[in-house]
């Protein structure tokens, strides 16, 4: 068996198939931000854990001289400022078990030629992980751009993110929870079949005036 065909049935094994998509039973909700509001694509936020204490942090690309850059859980940092866009381009409001892709707003010097677009990336055969990074597509739903969709399900603490792309009526429905892992001394967003990790959303100077307050000079 080659390594391409070892691959296809690792995914196979990895994913839940579910011919009952979370989009197709789900009532139309919308996200919420920590205000109450609901998330609109063309609002900066930033994503949060929902845990504090040594739980805590902030989302943003990695800080290691590697492209296309992970995407991590920073405690260490202020977390990097993301726009939503909804699979419905028309529709401004981010709705629950609905696509969307996730971009980060902020340059990055280092991997100028790549977007900050997040994507789940090829399965990584050293680590046992499918880990999240940047170069990214956004819109144009199919199975070209699969990979770069993802969803957002409440959960008792807060919010998870799940990839369970249902941009393409012909592929095979792969569900899994996202969660965070250490690696390289990073704490990086992955897919997992165990536990999801809860966020919320903080509208961006919200977010910026809370950590100054928080830890004043």
């Amino acid at each position: 068996m080659n390594s391409s065909s070892a691959a296809v049935l690792f995914l196979f094994f990895l994913f839940s198939a579910n011919p009952f998509s979370l989009s197709a039973t789900a009532a139309k909700e919308p996200v919420l931000d920590t205000d109450g509001e609901e998330l609109r694509s063309g609002v900066q936020y930033i994503i949060r854990s929902a845990i504090w204490g040594a739980g805590d942090g902030a989302l943003n690309f990695g800080s290691d001289f590697e492209c296309p850059r992970f995407v991590v859980q920073d405690r260490l940092r202020n977390g990097m400022p993301v726009l939503f866009y909804p699979v419905d381009s028309n529709d401004t409001t981010v709705y629950q078990s609905s696509d969307v892709n996730i971009m980060f707003t902020g340059g990055d010097a280092y991997c100028r030629s790549l977007i900050n677009t997040w994507r789940v990336a090829p399965y990584d055969p050293s680590s046992g992980h499918w880990w999240l990074r940047t170069n990214g597509e956004i819109g144009n739903p199919g199975p070209q751009t699969l990979f770069s969709w993802f969803k957002i399900e409440k959960v008792k603490l807060g919010y998870k993110l799940t990839f369970c792309p249902s941009v393409c009526e012909s592929c095979v429905t792969l569900c899994n929870d996202i969660g965070r892992y250490s690696y390289q001394n990073k704490i990086v967003l992955g897919l997992t079949n165990g536990y999801a990790w809860p966020f919320v959303f903080v509208k961006a100077p919200q977010a910026i005036k809370q950590v100054v307050e928080k830890h004043p000079e």
